[in-house]
């Protein structure tokens, strides 16, 4: 951390860059939108460069916890050590909340939306059959 910044301060920093780049990443990459135009490459990489333009001369901008643990090796100090882990980790995991529950919900339905904490991803699926007695084949759309 830059002299004159707390732990604290600097998580927070930590928290908003990751936050930004992983909402970046989830929206450009979604194949369920189609009103994505453009370069995702490219606008995942402005992504990353604009946390680093505003984050670098505070935390030194880790927004990954390998590239800021590779460094804490190669100079010995891992003084505030924790800041580059718990930064991004509650970052990128409140950027994934907010995008799958708020920004781009998978199913109106909150009980569907609930089954991925306890199941994984969960697809919607096509269901084919003439009547309620009759098997029913599930095929992803």
């Amino acid at each position: 951390l830059s002299e004159g910044i707390n732990a604290g301060q600097g998580l927070g920093i930590e928290i908003i860059a990751t936050f930004q780049l992983v909402l970046c990443v989830l929206a450009t990459t979604d194949r369920r939108r189609n009103d994505v135009s453009g370069s995702a490459p490219l606008a995942i990489g402005l992504s990353v460069a604009l946390g680093h333009l505003l984050a670098i001369d505070y935390t030194g901008c880790g927004i990954n916890p390998a590239r800021s643990f590779g460094s804490a090796v190669m100079t010995g100090i891992f003084e505030d050590h924790w800041v580059f882990w718990v930064g991004p980790i509650i970052g990128g995991a409140s950027a994934a909340l907010i995008y799958d529950f708020i920004l781009a919900p998978r199913s109106s339905d909150l009980t569907d939306r609930m089954k991925v904490w306890t199941s994984g991803q969960v697809e919607e699926y096509d269901l084919e059959g003439e009547d309620m007695n009759s098997r029913v084949e599930m095929k992803p759309k």
